[in-house]
């Protein structure tokens, strides 16, 4: 096979790249803090931010056994995603956030974000992974193939990185740029932000850093920090630290 199978091989990766990371550039203008935590981690990480702003506007409280429910006479506010609304929904009984994100309701809310974020560049869709998928792995197969017949050197090292593009977040450049954008625009502090819009942004870049710096408390009653996250975090602090003051009230998927 020799250097025909590496050409046959090299060619089948930068097919699988272009489906898989293409564009470079997107459309960030409206984009939501509930939008860049889906670009981020996805579904868990949009809804642990839904969840955050909803409490922070004191919608949603959560109670000893960790499970959220919203407060009594309170709405999801104006001008939020469709997932804040849905997770607004569902939380009219006690839920865990687990649930939360089984609920029919908060799946179909994740499916018209993830659809946005696809269509305008910053997540790779379904059809596309799975195309990116399979040329990845045979061209895998191929790397394999060669090394098999007498250059291992050259074809484990290709047959490695083809493993990479299923392996990868289903975001594209476009997104990652994004990502890189807002973290260089805000970074995390120790003093934290003032306002509970910033906080919600601040959770949708950094995920459980910006939890565990911000919100410790509530994230961890909530679940939204795992388990040996959220025993470590209860034993450090007796309530959420927000602004440098204490946050009012109760208190990954």
């Amino acid at each position: 096979m020799g250097s025909i199978g590496v050409v046959w091989v090299v060619a089948g990766l930068v097919g699988a790249g272009l489906l898989r990371w293409w564009p470079a550039r997107g459309r960030v203008d409206g984009l939501t803090a509930v939008g860049v935590a889906g670009v981020r981690g996805g579904s868990g990480a949009a809804l642990a931010v839904a969840v955050v702003q909803l409490h922070l506007a004191g919608v949603v409280e959560v109670g000893p056994a960790g499970r959220l429910r919203r407060v009594v006479h309170s709405g999801p506010g104006r001008d939020v995603s469709v997932l804040n609304r849905a997770a607004w929904t569902v939380l009219g009984r006690e839920l865990s956030v687990a649930d939360a994100a089984a609920a029919p309701a908060v799946r179909r809310a994740w499916e018209e974000v993830r659809a946005d974020l696809v269509g305008r560049g910053l997540r790779c869709g379904r059809a596309r992974l799975v195309l990116a998928g399979a040329s990845a792995l045979a061209a895998g197969g191929t790397a394999l193939a060669v090394a098999v017949q007498g250059s291992p050197w050259t074809g484990l090292p290709l047959a490695l990185l083809s493993l990479a593009v299923p392996c990868a977040p289903a975001r594209t450049l476009a997104g990652y740029r994004l990502l890189r954008a807002k973290r260089d625009l805000r970074p995390l502090a120790d003093d934290g932000p003032t306002e509970p819009e910033e906080t919600g942004l601040l959770v949708a870049v950094h995920g459980r850093r910006a939890l565990r710096l911000l919100l410790p408390g509530f994230a961890a009653r909530a679940g939204l920090l795992g388990a040996r996250a959220a025993r470590e975090t209860v034993a450090r602090t007796e309530g959420d630290s927000y602004g440098g003051s204490a946050l009012s009230g109760d208190g990954s998927l």
